[in-house]
């Protein structure tokens, strides 16, 4: 596997940003981002994760219903962190 420089990891997580803010701020499955990203769904995994620990992200892990999902997770940007987002705008 190529090593990527941290400047690139760093671009790909502004794009998995850029993606979720851009699907009207709905909760996206790991593999729709991946594919949105053109990138397998493990790499992709642990840079969501990443995104995750920096307090960027929030794991979704109920449906509609408030099921738990067995195996998926859905991704969406901590809402705090979007009313920011937008008094900067």
């Amino acid at each position: 596997m190529v090593k990527l420089s941290s400047k690139t990891l760093s671009l790909l997580k502004d794009d998995i940003i850029s993606i979720l803010y851009e699907n009207n701020l709905k909760p996206l499955l790991t593999k729709e981002i991946a594919s949105e990203l053109r990138r397998d769904k493990e790499f992709t995994k642990t840079l969501l994760n990443e995104l995750k620990q920096q307090g960027i992200l929030a794991e979704v892990k109920k449906n509609n219903k408030g099921k738990n999902y067995i195996k998926r997770i859905r991704w969406i940007i901590k809402p705090e962190l979007i009313k920011n987002m937008k008094n900067e705008l």
